[in-house]
């Protein structure tokens, strides 16, 4: 191994002329041999003859040898070994700056192989330095739009939470790219009611972003969260409110998608809750996205789960609206699978186990405290590894208001 990496290390101009020399020393050893062989058996010599003659033959051998170094060492350091080196010393000097790529200078008599070599290394660098540029271009280009869309998507995001008398709201939001597909939402409806929406779209980036600002329009538009100022009427919504009339905002939205945008094989989970804050009754619901959970001083007191399929796919899909009760101080906590599929640095999951276990501790605080307690458990188990997915997190506190 050592012999292996000291021939490594040798330069090409070693290289050359000791390969040389051997071949040479080589092809006079031969003739040497040859000679006193032919003497010896052509003519009647005694031992000192063919001494003598011998020593004779070995000077003229190490003459000849050492005129053909000498000769072939000029010759070779002039000709390549120098412009070897020259495109050597060039090369690193590349790879500490990338800038630098002057001209080499060499001489005029050089043969045409190396002339190959410094043309087509000029030409090839040209070619990295433009393609680089225009990449630059572009990423910072692509970057700035990026930019600007996550700054559009964030205001899609409700800019201030609804502040209800005998609700206690929090929100968590954290994308794994520039770009996100996970969303919520909290808005007023009709006769003092809050809607409250969280999402997920498939997949990340630009796509699910857009899918995820779709979706949220649609669902405030046909709810009857948000009006034209006329008489257009897309939920079913009248002046004698009903939760169920709003909660078609799912169904109708599935059909949009499912219509309009099945080629693109995306899909939609969400949880799409309307509370009545005076009452603490709630209607929900759950189209294939993780269980919501109604949390007391004591822990979980029940797990909200699908009760359709994910938008997107089905066209016609039923979803069945159920209802819920809540108590006093009672918790609902939505959450998307970037909690659940959170990985650490050793690859293991965060698990929807671990995080029941976290939330059937006893806790007693506000809705703010309580994502605090679930964020502070996530991040200490992801420690330094990268983020898989967006983390978004709802919780809603309730308590009668007096």
């Amino acid at each position: 191994m050592n012999d292996k990496k000291k021939v490594r290390k040798k330069g090409v101009r070693e290289i050359l002329l000791m390969g040389i020399f051997w071949r040479i020393l080589f092809i006079e050893g031969v003739l040497l041999v040859y000679s006193l062989g032919y003497k010896w058996l052509t003519e009647d010599a005694s031992s000192l003859d063919l001494f003598w003659y011998s020593i004779r033959i070995t000077v003229l051998v190490i003459i000849i040898v050492t005129f053909m170094m000498v000769t072939l060492k000029k010759f070779l350091a002039q000709k390549i070994i120098a412009p070897l080196e020259a495109i050597a010393s060039a090369n690193k000097r590349l790879q500490e700056d990338i800038s630098d790529t002057e001209h080499l200078e060499l001489s005029e008599n050089y043969p045409h192989e190396i002339k190959t070599i410094v043309t087509s290394r000029s030409k090839m660098l040209k070619d990295i330095l433009y393609i680089s540029e225009e990449r630059l271009k572009y990423s910072t280009a692509l970057n700035d739009e990026l930019n600007k869309g996550k700054k559009i998507q964030k205001d899609f995001l409700p800019r201030f939470l609804p502040e209800v008398k005998s609700c206690d709201i929090s929100s968590y939001f954290h994308s794994a790219l520039q770009l996100s597909g996970d969303f919520y939402d909290m808005f007023e409806l009709p006769n003092n009611h809050i809607g409250f929406v969280i999402g997920d779209v498939s997949g990340k980036g630009v796509g699910s972003a857009l899918f995820m600002a779709l979706t949220r329009s649609l669902l405030r538009v046909f709810s009857g969260s948000f009006t034209t100022g006329d008489s257009m009427n897309f939920g079913g919504i009248n002046e004698s409110f009903l939760p169920k009339d709003a909660l078609k905002a799912v169904s109708l939205t599935n059909e949009y998608l499912a219509k309009e945008h099945c080629e693109e094989g995306m899909f939609v989970t969400l949880f799409f809750g309307i509370l009545d804050p005076i009452t603490g009754k709630m209607f929900y619901i759950n189209g294939g996205h993780e269980p919501v959970l109604i949390i007391g001083e004591k822990g979980i007191k029940q797990s909200l789960k699908a009760t359709g399929p994910a938008l997107g796919p089905i066209q016609g899909a039923t979803y069945e609206i159920e209802t819920i009760q809540l108590e006093t101080n009672d918790i609902l906590f939505g959450y998307t699978d970037g909690v659940t599929e959170a990985r650490s640095e050793i690859r293991d999951f965060y698990t929807r186990a671990r995080l029941e276990n976290l939330i059937n501790k006893d806790f007693y605080g506000s809705a703010d405290a309580f994502l605090e307690m679930v964020k502070t458990d996530l991040f200490a188990f992801i420690g330094d590894a990268p983020q898989s997915d967006d983390i978004t997190m709802i919780a809603v506190k309730w308590h009668p208001y007096l």
